[in-house]
């Protein structure tokens, strides 16, 4: 039986395009836009001899109850249900935010094992360093 990792973050943190350098593939589709992944998206990570399954999951965005962004949200947790690890991305060029947070405690309360990912910190604008 093959390991399945999901990955997860909120919306336009960079889940698809890390998913294609892992599976190296193309088969997440890439944009600025945000809102682009509407399910899960099954790929393969091959490392030697040992595959893993990852998901691919649409942005978590829990301030929108009652659109087709909770239903992508539901899409993103099942895949952490069915997921033995996580990786929970997170846009470093920004400040930490409550959702951000609220999927931390989320993944927490779930009890699941999961690898914080900081990306796009190459963007990332130093105010601290320019005083």
């Amino acid at each position: 039986m093959l390991n399945t990792v999901a990955i997860i973050g909120r919306p336009n943190v960079g889940k698809s395009t890390l998913f294609n350098k892992l599976t190296k593939s193309r088969s997440a589709i890439v944009s600025n836009f945000s809102g682009l992944t509407k399910d899960r998206n099954y790929g393969l990570l091959s490392i030697g001899d040992s595959k893993t399954f990852l998901i691919d999951t649409g942005g978590i965005d829990s301030s929108k109850q009652e659109s087709i962004d909770n239903k992508i949200s539901e899409q993103a947790w099942i895949a952490v249900d069915e997921s033995s690890l996580v990786l929970f991305v997170i846009d470093g060029s920004e400040e930490l935010t409550n959702l951000d947070s609220e999927i931390l405690d989320n993944l927490r309360k779930r009890n699941k094992k999961f690898i914080p990912i900081l990306n796009k910190n190459d963007k990332k604008k130093c105010f601290k360093c320019l005083l």
